[in-house]
């Protein structure tokens, strides 16, 4: 009778040892899971986010000292918003020439833009004419990492020396 009573015990220890190992299992998964889920639904956010989002450069002026002198290589990047969507952690502009054979990508300008709001921001190391300029909108994620929206706006902007500048052959 002894024996039996051995024999029982080890089977009921079997079993709870599978049933807690079957809820850590089932924890383990469902962290994982969950953090995946999570990264999922803030880059579905920030996507939708970014559909309201427009943001157009309006225009483009030799960057200038305080004194009036002419910064070499710089230029000054007006950037306009639209009315619609959630406030922007920031810009990143793209200025290219007419060919598209030259580029030079500014750092990121991380700064609350709000709708309707209007920006001026220093691009330099440009060593050619600009032609166009690509303004690539952005949020921050919860981690701290940049999320680029993909609707970046392209505009065709002219520089007219430090003569008042056009958009389109249209006088600002």
């Amino acid at each position: 009778m002894l024996a039996k009573n051995k024999k029982g015990m080890s089977e009921i220890v079997v079993t709870i040892v599978i049933i807690l190992l079957a809820i850590v299992v089932f924890a383990v998964v469902s962290v994982v899971v969950k953090g995946t889920v999570s990264k999922g639904a803030e880059n579905i956010e920030l996507s939708a986010n970014c559909l309201d989002v427009e943001m157009h450069a309006v225009k483009i002026a030799k960057a200038t000292r305080d004194d009036g002198s002419i910064i070499d290589k710089s230029y000054d990047v007006a950037v306009s918003r639209s009315s619609s969507g959630k406030n922007l952690d920031g810009v990143r502009l793209i200025v290219e020439n007419v060919a598209n054979e030259k580029s030079v990508s500014s750092e990121n300008f991380i700064e609350l833009i709000k709708p309707l709001d209007k920006k001026t921001y220093e691009v330099s190391g440009i060593d050619f004419t600009p032609a166009q300029v690509t303004a690539i909108p952005f949020f921050m994620k919860k981690s701290g990492e940049v999320y680029y929206c993909e609707n970046p706006q392209v505009d065709e902007l002219t520089v007219t020396g430090t003569q008042p500048l056009q958009i389109q052959g249209q006088p600002l």
